[in-house]
């Protein structure tokens, strides 16, 4: 009998379990389905290899190629790949807030989407993609309107679609003082109001030809190519375009691993810093602060300082018991 009672027991308690797991089963693909109606981007993003913002008569292509992305209109260049990849991954997330209209005879206008503010086109590799409608009208909680693939459909998302429907070329493009890998750099040679500064690398190690014997400390050096390799442009200028009346501050000329490239580097009477460099042949307004370590670098601030000798023990000890010990006062007459 006790054994029966228990068998029965177990039936139980298993039937119990079962019905458990399949609530809980039921609830997450409840959950699963809930999640994918509200997606606001439907492709995979991890495919998407072009992307377009179009406003107005204004059409931004990007494309992507094995070595980057590159914007092909509505000039050629190289884009700014962490740029683009953000631009991306930034869509993920984003969620469908609510849908304020569904269904036929919708009137766009009233939600700003006869004539959205722009137009921005995801596409993937597998042949897929969305496109949103962005609208220049908000409701009431700032939200925007927008428009997904012609579905019948007003969806108000997040206001940010409205930052990325106004972005412009120079927000894609690549803005690097220096377009090669920091990594290739073998010589350097930095002009400046306090003379020449000149650097190799052999053996991998940053060496002062001229003064060989001078020992150089390696990480001042690699935050110096830091430098370079972080300094970032406001503005691209093509061509020999030349900003007048530049104060002269200095000229930097390196050596890289299949070519040389040269920057002359200039202040205006604003205070704005332009660079002229060699490739591509652009004219470059810097951000502020972007190169100011090099105006005024010397081979002193790279230079490896000694080591802060020990105080001698003893000294050490005696200065400390003198320090503990009473001051001495003069007998009182």
């Amino acid at each position: 009998m006790k054994l029966k009672g228990r068998t029965i027991l177990v039936l139980c308690l298993l039937l119990f379990g079962g019905y458990a797991l399949y609530d809980f089963q039921q609830d997450k693909k409840k959950e699963e389905i809930n999640m994918e109606e509200v997606r606001l981007l439907t492709v995979n993003f991890e495919q998407i290899n072009f992307v377009e913002v179009q406003k107005d008569d204004s059409k931004i292509i990007l494309e992507r190629s094995v070595d980057g992305w590159n914007l092909t209109s509505p000039i050629k260049d190289l884009a700014d790949n962490s740029a683009v990849d953000d631009f991306i991954k930034n869509t993920v997330p984003e969620r469908v807030i609510e849908v304020a209209k569904e269904g036929e005879g919708i009137d766009w206008a009233l939600y700003g989407l006869d004539k959205p503010l722009g137009t921005i086109t995801f596409k993937t590799t597998a042949g897929t993609q969305n496109v949103f409608e962005i609208s220049t009208k908000r409701n009431f909680e700032e939200n925007v309107f927008a428009r997904r693939d012609k579905e019948n459909k007003v969806l108000v998302i997040n206001s940010v679609w409205q930052t990325r429907a106004n972005k412009t070329v120079l927000d894609f493009r690549d803005r690097r003082f220096l377009r090669n890998k920091i990594a290739s750099v073998d010589e350097i040679k930095l002009k400046n109001e306090k003379g020449l500064l000149e650097l190799k690398r052999v053996d991998g190690q940053w060496i002062v030809p001229a003064k060989k014997d001078l020992k150089l400390d390696q990480n001042k050096v690699r935050e110096l190519l830091t430098t370079i390799a972080d300094a970032r442009a406001s503005e691209i200028r093509e061509g020999n375009t030349k900003a007048t009346g530049l104060k002269n501050l200095f000229t930097l000329d390196l050596v890289l691993a299949d070519k040389k490239w040269t920057a002359e580097v200039g202040q205006a009477k604003d205070l704005m810093i332009f660079a002229n460099v060699s490739e591509p042949n652009f004219q470059l307004r810097m951000e502020a602060g972007a190169l100011d370590k090099l105006i005024k670098m010397t081979v002193e601030d790279l230079k490896e300082q000694p080591p802060k000798k020990e105080e001698d023990k003893s000294k050490s000890e005696d200065k400390q018991a003198l320090m503990a010990s009473p001051i001495n006062q003069k007998d009182k007459k």
